[in-house]
């Protein structure tokens, strides 16, 4: 009975000891001192992530991470795996099985047979020979035990000995080829091999992998292969583990491995790496999501894997390539690593491994544990437990996480015909209200026209939850997010022939952020969203983007052909069906408006303005708005002005129309409001003139003999010297009516709400005025 309880004491000391907390518990919350570290992290979510992925993955009575699929084996890629997610998550115990199962398969001091189980395959494999030792350091500082440090100095050397040739070239392991591989390339490690073992081989080992990973980078995507091929540094097939010619399931890592080494470090070379593919994905993709999972390598570059294989939305691939975007320091890059965070937040492990990907909806082992692990690392939930001096400490702030944003101005009423934007008045925003993380400003059913600082802007800031994952059984019951602003060009929003008005181009003058997509509506397109679009490129300040509309393959594509350099055609989305969607000439043809979108598959934000919109013929002369609209904004319809007042851009007539509001001011206007200096006083039909000898607004009445003075004074617009009982109004350079009357004293003050440009009509004459 004694023995009994000392047993039992033991069993209970050792449980204790177990359950301790490490020097560093989950979550570490320590912000790199390299690259975005993302500061807003829900750390519960990446909990429950972890937690799901070992429900699915980790069998304890053997020790393993169920691998490559199946239940029937494991790799040592996968124990190495969990290796690195259970010191950061602070589970000893089950760190010690898996490392048990390191040492039992071939790994004691050594790399650990790379599989077993089912087709059990000798021999060992770099990259987790590599994680398994870095691991290994990691849990000697999580438990203050120096034995995890001493075995990993043992496989440290081992490595140098047996994972590099005598040439100082990494190996893949011993039974493969002699290929490299591009992401068992760790910069970051070696530089952390070197200072445990204080062995300076691993700086000649590291720049000697540096240089090949780099002459392996394809130069204009940034792309590597899953093998390289030492002699050219051409991609290359291993038809031991795959077929496929390019970037595909081992390279998806490979700028995590560079992001790994650039945040702990600051490794030059890693950050190379990460800015040509930076420089690629961010116009390619727009956001993490758009990052497709796989691209082939095809006339000497990589080009998207469209195949139904390869076209779907994976942790391996987002994560993977979309860390690149953490190692560089610019507001696009940040913006972009944000969706990274978003679209790995949305994706999670299957709940278990048997049916998983069949019947068992959610990720795979392979990108189910990525995810995990790219979680734990841009959060800063993986820092460098053997040297922590250079990362910060944080509070997870959710207030830094990109948001929806107010829109600034005073905002229109929906509707409201006497207010447009170049002409085009009838606006609306919408989104979906279905409760499934959808916001916007302005609200659904709002107008998105707003007004500031003398002018008018159509606009909105929007975020979407995340597409649900397609189940047969359950179609009629998924919920599709969707914000956005549109813009009728009829009021009854009957469709428009552009084709027989003799549209050519459409040009508009715009800035956003996000993945905003600008789409044409029409009457003829048969499923909600299909309509064509393009991508709008973000921007931070305003810019012209010229779009050709000529529809695609002499009308018989899906769209118009889009930019006129040639790039973003208009295109309907992967999941129309084509048999049902209308051609080119068919969509142009009865065009009835555009709208506005943020379209991101795993949820995301954007944001668009619109400063004008026009549409030009084939000699890039415009199409005045009316004839689009059948519609003349009231306070447009004002006298032309037939002085020497240079007719500009849109305006045709003196309307409002493009970027020249009422003819008076505006991008194309260039003689706006000091080119009216021109017109003689004396001539009756003179518009808005300037006093040479005063400097005051002249308006010339009938009676050559008498002028009308306009000036400002504050907020307030002063007319003098009219006729008592003439008619005056003041419009806004969009055409809504300010004020109107009749003049009643020889100086007739007139208020206005805001700074900006204003039009003033008395009689039949008008000029404009700014308020400043």
């Amino acid at each position: 009975m004694k023995n009994i309880f000392k047993v039992m004491v033991g069993v209970a000391a050792v449980s204790a000891v177990t359950a301790m907390a490490g020097s560093y518990p989950f979550p570490q919350n320590m912000k790199h001192p390299h690259g975005t570290t993302i500061e807003y992290a829900d750390t519960d979510m990446i909990k429950d992530h972890y937690n799901k992925w070992k429900k699915a993955w980790y069998d304890a009575s053997q020790g393993w991470i169920y691998a490559p699929e199946g239940t029937c084996s494991t790799v040592s890629e996968a124990i190495a795996y969990g290796m690195l997610i259970t010191v950061y998550m602070d589970e000893q115990s089950v760190f010690d099985k898996l490392y048990s199962t390191w040492t039992g398969h071939g790994g004691k001091g050594a790399g650990m047979d790379w599989r077993i189980g089912c087709q059990e395959d000798h021999g060992s494999a770099t990259d987790a020979d590599e994680d398994a030792a870095l691991a290994l350091v990691m849990a000697a500082k999580q438990w203050n035990n120096n034995s995890y440090l001493s075995d990993a100095q043992t496989l440290i050397k081992w490595i140098a000995q047996n994972d590099f040739d005598g040439n100082n070239s990494l190996k893949p392991g011993s039974g493969w080829s002699s290929d490299l591989n591009p992401s068992y390339v760790m910069l970051g490690h070696y530089r952390l091999f070197e200072k445990v073992t204080n062995d300076a081989k691993w700086s000649t080992l590291r720049e000697k992998a540096a240089k090949d990973l780099l002459a392996c980078q394809d130069s204009k995507t940034g792309l590597v292969g899953d093998w390289c091929d030492w002699t050219s540094h051409q991609p290359k097939v291993n038809g031991k583990v795959s077929n496929d010619l390019g970037f595909y399931d081992d390279a998806s890592r490979t700028p995590w491995r560079t992001a790994w080494a650039y945040y702990w470090y600051g490794d030059s070379d890693a950050l190379t790496f990460n800015k040509k593919i930076t420089q690629w994905v961010i116009p390619e993709a727009r956001t993490a999501s758009g990052i497709n999972s796989g691209y082939k390598y095809q006339n000497n570059t990589y080009v998207k894997d469209d195949s139904e294989k390869r076209n779907f939305v994976s942790s391996s691939f987002s994560g993977g390539i979309g860390l690149a975007t953490s190692s560089v320091d610019s507001d696009e890059a940040k913006a972009f690593f944000g969706t990274v965070y978003k679209t790995l937040s949305s994706l999670t492990s299957c709940e278990q491994a048997n049916g998983c990907g069949d019947n068992v909806t959610g990720e795979k082992y392979y990108p189910a544990t990525l995810n995990v692990l790219y979680l734990l690392l841009m959060t800063g939930n993986m820092p460098n437990l053997y040297d922590i001096s250079g990362f910060q400490k944080f509070t997870p702030d959710p207030s830094k996480a990109p948001s929806v944003s107010s829109v600034e101005g005073t905002q229109m009423e929906k509707g409201d015909s006497t207010v447009a934007l170049s002409g085009f008045w009838n606006w609306g925003s919408y989104h979906d209200k279905l409760g499934i993380g959808t916001k916007m400003m302005p609200d659904s059913g709002s107008s998105p026209l707003f007004y500031r600082d003398g002018a008018l802007y159509a606009e909105a800031s929007m975020e979407i939850g995340p597409e649900p994952e397609y189940v047969e059984a359950l179609k009629d019951q998924l919920k599709y997010p969707s914000a956005g602003i549109a813009m009728s060009f009829r009021g009854d929003e009957k469709g428009v022939d552009l084709l027989n008005l003799g549209v050519k181009y459409l040009v508009v003058n715009q800035k956003a952020s996000g993945p905003i997509r600008m789409a044409i509506l029409n009457t003829v397109t048969v499923e909600a969203g299909g309509e064509p679009g393009t991508y709008v490129d973000a921007s931070s300040d305003y810019q012209e983007t010229t779009y050709d509309l000529t529809p695609e393959q002499g009308g018989y594509g899906y769209g118009p052909n889009g930019k006129a350099d040639g790039k973003n055609a208009f295109t309907i989305m992967d999941w129309v069906k084509k048999s049902t969607a209308p051609n080119a000439t068919d969509v142009l043809k009865n065009a009835k408006g555009l709208k506005w979108e943020v379209k991101d598959s795993k949820g995301g934000i954007g944001a668009i303005s619109i400063k004008s919109i026009k549409f030009l013929d084939a000699n890039k002369q415009p199409i005045s708005y009316d004839k689009i609209t059948g519609y003349v904004v009231p306070g447009d319809g004002l006298p032309k002005n037939t002085g020497n007042n240079t007719q500009g851009g849109d305006n045709q007539q003196g309307q409002q129309g493009g970027d020249n509001q009422q003819g008076q001011q505006g991008g194309d206007n260039q003689q706006g409001q000091q080119g009216q200096q021109t017109v003689d006083p004396n001539n009756p039909n003179g518009q808005g003139v300037i006093d040479p000898n005063t400097g005051v607004g002249i308006i010339a009445t009938a009676d050559a003999l008498h002028v009308v003075r306009v000036t400002a004074m504050g907020m307030m617009i002063q007319v003098s010297e009219a006729k008592l009982g003439a008619n005056y109004a003041v419009f806004s350079m969009q055409g809504k009516v300010i004020a109107s009357g009749k003049i009643a004293n020889s100086v007739q003050n007139i208020v206005v709400p805001n700074k900006g440009s204003y039009i003033v009509r008395v009689g039949e004459k008008i000029r404009t005025i700014s308020i400043k």
